[in-house]
């Protein structure tokens, strides 16, 4: 029988194709990793992997028994999940990775609720970006991940993931005092000619800013770059330019720099889980609590 081990390692190299990513992702040695490697194939008889350049590609053989390893170990934690569903309490350590700005009006409330429903549960929060969280999920590092996908920009999921959608967070343009009038009368099209302010090429708010623009019928001069829609909003409020960012992300101090909404603009607010581990008392638990809570925020957008 096939180390599960062994076989993680393999799937895991299909995905990040060099011994380094695979040995940082799980804490050994890239020896280690290429010893344990050359067992599966002495076990197994066949060629697992072939070099292209400086990546490793499976062969045939590696490609059929990575697809069985994603189906081994989802059946073992659908195993873990319905043995977890027999007790009569909902106990032990679930970890929820969740982006900043959900941090208050989601992740906190339910870790709050989880505790006071579940004494024997134990919520871990975890700071981190969807395009870090879901690998995460995946590799069992994480139980849920409060995630976003914003609107015009579609996102593929990891075989054995589910996402679930909890509410719209709008996009919201901000504009300093003496643009902020002629933007609530005329929309974004009112701030074409002045400077913005916007996060760097590649981000995910990125692709919405300029799909907005350009149904506006501009493209938009950015003049400055920020990694922070806090920062965004302090750069609007010192007269810097405007920007356009998720409303869940303003703050209450900057709340007045809220000029109009973003026409068809907005973050879809979702959770992703295993979907093997959907039976298991503290997963579903957490997934109900988060209903909860984004119930008002869903009404609310």
């Amino acid at each position: 029988m096939y180390d599960i081990r062994r076989l993680i390692l393999l799937r895991d190299l299909a995905e990040h194709t060099t011994m380094t990513a695979v040995s940082e992702l799980h804490g050994i040695t890239t020896s280690a990793v290429s010893q344990q490697l050359r067992i599966l194939e002495d076990e197994v008889g066949a060629v697992l992997t072939r070099r292209e350049g400086r990546v490793l590609r499976l062969t045939h053989a590696g490609r059929v028994l990575v697809d069985h390893t994603s189906r081994v170990v989802a059946a073992l934690e659908e195993a873990e999940s319905a043995v977890a569903a027999t007790g009569e309490s909902v106990t032990g350590v679930l970890t929820l990775a969740t982006f900043q700005t959900a941090l208050t009006r989601l992740a906190l409330p339910v870790a709050t609720r989880l505790g006071r429903e579940h004494r024997g549960l134990r919520v871990r929060l975890i700071d981190a970006m969807p395009v870090n969280s879901v690998p995460a999920v995946r590799q069992q590092e994480v139980d849920l991940a409060i995630t976003y996908t914003y609107s015009f920009r579609a996102r593929d999921l990891p075989a054995g993931l589910a996402s679930e959608f909890l509410f719209d967070d709008p996009l919201v343009l901000l504009a300093p005092t003496p643009l902020r009038e002629r933007a609530r009368q005329h929309g974004l099209g009112a701030v074409a000619d002045v400077d913005w302010i916007a996060a760097s090429d590649g981000a995910p708010s990125i692709v919405s800013v300029m799909f907005a623009c350009r149904q506006a019928g501009f493209t938009p001069r950015i003049e400055h770059r920020c990694g922070s829609f806090t920062g965004m909003a302090e750069m609007v409020e010192a007269g810097f330019g405007v920007a356009v960012v998720p409303e869940m992300a303003v703050a209450e101090a900057h709340r007045h720099l809220v000029a109009c909404p973003v026409s068809n603009g907005a973050r879809q607010i979702g959770v992703t889980y295993r979907q093997a581990s959907i039976e298991r008392p503290a997963v579903a638990a957490a997934i109900r609590a988060l209903r909860m809570v984004a119930g008002p925020l869903q009404l609310a957008s």
